[in-house]
């Protein structure tokens, strides 16, 4: 069995240029998304149905080689990309782990990180779902699963895929989640709208995608929002960050906690597991205590009585994942230690690779974090959560917690 010390329990890959059309059928190989030259030198990824094509600079660590991380110096090479001021971003820039195993794993290694679950690049699928063909979507949406399968097949302790659901309709999101655990054997599913295909309600529908959820004894995870827009890239490159957090906060992890809290999705559901990735933690101790007092003194409608206090279903039903968060680490009893699960982020950009477990043991350290603590928010909690075999008989403690 595997030992662990640190599992970052949301990482991302930054898919391959032939990726889609590797993976696409035959017949819609020629409208598969692909790369396209920037007039700044870089590359983008070009999809149907959405004009600009959406470059990928900020969703890599684009630098090389770089032994020790150098906040001043990556920043100026982030700089680089704004507005096409000197050079666009390419692939032969970034660090290659993103799309290759082999490379992955060494990257994991120099960042003293054991294993990494593995979720997309948000822009790219911001434009896939703007498409309007639903074949077409719903190829690439398999294209990225049957990728994701391969490229964790290098190393299936190390490497732990994320499958994605498909938006193309609830019959599309019970199949592929089917398919991306009994055929891929992928440990998990995220969903990039609610089941249904909606990306705004919850609606009855889904509750066919919870039952298959639950029989095949899976988590299912958000990652921060369903609502990431197919011009993200742009808007965040061009400054126009304040549309962007709008649009992102519509469709954001808390609100869909909510939504399916208020529509009882988790009364009927109690061993549904929900993973809210990169959404942090600090944040949730006021939110819960003014959910809490909202749903009690304004029940939904007046008419649906629930089960439990929000609080409560987040204790049962939730998890979040945080990167560098003090306040998450200072407040792990109200959020709930066996409810958080550390991570990188990595390879975007704000990820500290090489010296993600460096800071992240500093921050436990400040917070006073017991040993058993310890270990569970850097893996115990993540290994267990994705039915990662670990061998207890070994000590798997860093130096600094001893």
């Amino acid at each position: 069995m595997k030992t662990y010390r640190a599992i970052s329990a949301d990482s991302h890959v930054n898919e391959p240029p032939d990726m889609f059309r590797k993976f696409f059928p035959t017949a819609l190989r020629d409208r598969a998304p692909h790369l396209v030259e920037l007039d700044n030198g870089g590359q983008a990824w070009a999809i149907e149905d959405t004009p600009d094509p959406i470059p990928f600079s900020t969703t890599a660590v684009n630098y090389r080689a770089q032994k020790r991380f150098d906040r001043s110096n990556y920043k100026d090479k982030f700089l680089e990309t704004r507005d096409g001021i000197k050079r666009g971003v390419r692939y032969d820039d970034i660090l290659p782990g993103s799309w290759d195993p082999k490379a992955r794993l060494k990257e994991q290694d120099e960042d003293n990180v054991d294993a990494e679950v593995m979720y997309c690049s948000p822009m790219v699928w911001g434009g896939v779902k703007a498409i309007k063909d639903r074949q077409l979507k719903l190829a690439c949406f398999r294209a990225y699963n049957d990728w994701m399968a391969e490229f964790c097949s290098q190393s299936p302790d190390r490497l732990i895929g994320v499958g994605l659901v498909p938006v193309t309709g609830i019959e599309d999101a019970v199949a592929e989640t089917r398919r991306c655990i009994e055929e891929l054997k992928l440990k998990t599913v995220a969903l990039e709208s609610y089941p249904s295909g909606s990306y705004f309600q919850p609606t009855p529908e889904d509750d066919r995608f919870w039952e298959v959820a639950l029989e095949l004894g899976i988590a299912v995870s958000l990652h921060l929002s369903i609502n990431v827009p197919p011009d993200a890239a742009t808007a965040f490159l061009k400054g126009r960050t304040t549309d962007l957090r709008q649009a992102i906060e519509s469709g954001h992890f808390s609100r869909v906690f909510e939504n399916l809290v208020v529509t009882g999705v988790f009364d009927r559901f109690p061993d549904l597991i929900f993973v809210g990735a990169e959404v942090n933690g600090g944040w949730i101790p006021y939110y819960l205590e003014s959910f809490d007092r909202n749903i009690k003194r304004h029940p939904v409608n007046g008419q649906i009585k629930l089960d439990l206090t929000p609080s409560e279903y987040f204790a049962r039903n939730a998890y979040i994942t945080y990167i560098l968060d003090q306040v998450c680490v200072n407040n792990r009893y109200t959020i709930g230690v066996d409810r958080m699960m550390w991570s990188t982020d990595f390879p975007h950009s704000v990820s500290n690779w090489p010296i993600d477990v460096e800071l992240a043991h500093s921050q436990l350290e400040r917070g006073q974090v017991p040993k058993d603590e310890w270990e569970r928010l850097m893996w115990r909690t993540c290994a267990d959560l994705y039915q990662l075999p670990y061998d207890m008989g070994t000590p798997h403690l860093s130096t600094e917690a001893a």
